[in-house]
């Protein structure tokens, strides 16, 4: 068993810098405080929501700068830098916060957000911060106190120019039996007009959020595939939040870390949203994350999880028929222990397997049909397709082709229907508490 190793953290401060703490993990972690004064001194007293205080997770690496907090009196040129790439990301709690986060050219900084609850005038402006990624700058910006069960519309950007219009619904408050939707997918690598399909599918769905598992792009590593993945569906990520695991083809690469900073900031996160408790963990962990390190995080977030619904997700499966893949050895020495002793997951989502599959309910390898662990791999958003299987017994559905997963989650019962992308349907089946 590896020892675990704690991380070492070093703050420093420098006379008009924000505020910054390094991590020493793989990848190294800044975390920035959002609490400057200049520019994010706010009254979570005032009514209306406001910029989130704490700490954004954005990685250190060669080709970020700093992270840098919206100025008001920086000077900008009108109308030359229009916002590109918009997309919003859950954060931890789903019925008050969400993350915005754009695009735009290295000179254009006093970036923010302009919100409204509903169609109405967007009556709030929320600063945000940013930072250099390969020569494009990324914002970032973090709304906190927005109404539970509310539909929000938004806007991204600054004189130098402006997003279209946008929307997210937050959730309902905790402890209140209402029912929520959300959309698992992954695997679309360079399939982007069956992921642009999909998306589509998902959008005229009612859909609150969609939790992607993973490998968006056959390689992290290049901005130009995270352009062409964000450009096949400008209109969905501008109204689907989206909680996004890592897969192994982003290869915990600064761009992934920039494109979808979290709340922890690392990759593991968890999020709260409705009836249902999300916990993700990263199972491309390196040296300074060790596998070690993420099923203990993911024991001790299960337990503390009050939700009637604990779903787990990682991008390699413990549980699959699927060649040439198969059953990810590492996942199933360290995550799928956790989410057998944890009595409130009833369900495992996972990517990598390009294909549908679910499995019964189980419990120490065998069917557990009252409160066993129900295991899916939804790796269909356009990534080639695997074809040949394994056969295992305990596989109830299996199916080679594109697709998605719509889920209606309330307090008892928890739907999945999956959806191919002919709109058919695949495979329907409700797990009860």
């Amino acid at each position: 068993m590896l020892a675990l190793t704690f991380p070492l953290w070093l703050g420093f401060s420098c006379a008009n810098e924000p505020r910054v703490n390094v991590i020493h993990t793989t990848p190294p972690v800044v975390r920035a405080a959002l609490d400057e004064p200049t520019a994010f001194e706010t009254n979570p007293a005032a009514e209306g929501p406001w910029a989130c205080t704490g700490e954004l997770g954005v990685p250190l690496d060669g080709g970020f700068d700093r992270t840098i907090p919206a100025d008001p009196d920086t000077p900008v040129v009108a109308g030359v830098d229009t916002p590109a790439r918009v997309h919003l990301l859950l954060g931890e709690d789903g019925a008050h916060e969400v993350t915005v986060v754009w695009e735009t050219t290295a000179a254009t900084v006093g970036g923010r957000v302009e919100v409204g609850v509903g169609s109405d005038a967007l009556a709030w402006t929320i600063p945000g911060v940013s930072y250099l990624v390969g020569g494009v700058r990324v914002h970032v910006a973090r709304l906190c106190g927005l109404t539970v069960g509310s539909t929000w519309s938004f806007r991204a950007g600054s004189e130098a120019g402006w997003s279209e219009r946008g929307s997210f619904v937050t959730a309902p408050e905790a402890g209140v039996d209402e029912p929520v939707r959300f959309a698992v997918m992954g695997d679309s690598r360079d399939g982007e007009e069956t992921f642009a399909a999909l998306m589509a599918q998902i959008q005229v769905q009612g859909v609150d959020f969609v939790v992607f598992t993973g490998d968006a792009v056959v390689s992290g590593t290049s901005w130009s595939q995270w352009s062409s993945w964000f450009d096949a569906s400008p209109a969905g990520f501008l109204s689907l939040p989206m909680v996004f695991v890592p897969g192994n083809h982003e290869f915990n690469d600064q761009y992934w870390f920039g494109l979808f900073p979290s709340h922890t900031g690392v990759a593991h996160q968890n999020v709260d949203y409705g009836p249902v408790h999300l916990a993700v963990v990263n199972d491309t962990a390196t040296s300074g994350n060790t596998m070690e390190a993420e099923a203990l995080w993911l024991a001790g977030d299960l337990a503390a999880a009050t939700a009637p619904w604990s779903v787990a997700a990682w991008h390699k499966p413990a549980v699959s028929s699927c060649k040439p893949h198969g059953e990810d050895p590492e996942t199933v020495e360290w995550f799928l222990p956790v989410v057998e002793a944890a009595t409130n997951v009833r369900l495992v989502v996972n990517g990598h397997n390009h294909n549908y599959e679910r499995s019964l309910p189980l419990r120490g390898g065998v069917e557990e049909s009252l409160n066993g662990v129900v295991h899916l791999v939804s790796g269909g958003a356009g990534a080639p397709l695997y074809t040949s299987s394994y056969g295992q017994v305990y596989t109830v559905v299996e199916e080679k082709t594109q697709h998605w997963v719509l889920f209606e989650a309330d307090a008892r019962t928890l739907h999945g229907t999956a959806f191919d992308i002919t709109g058919n349907v695949l495979d329907d089946f409700v797990i009860e508490r």
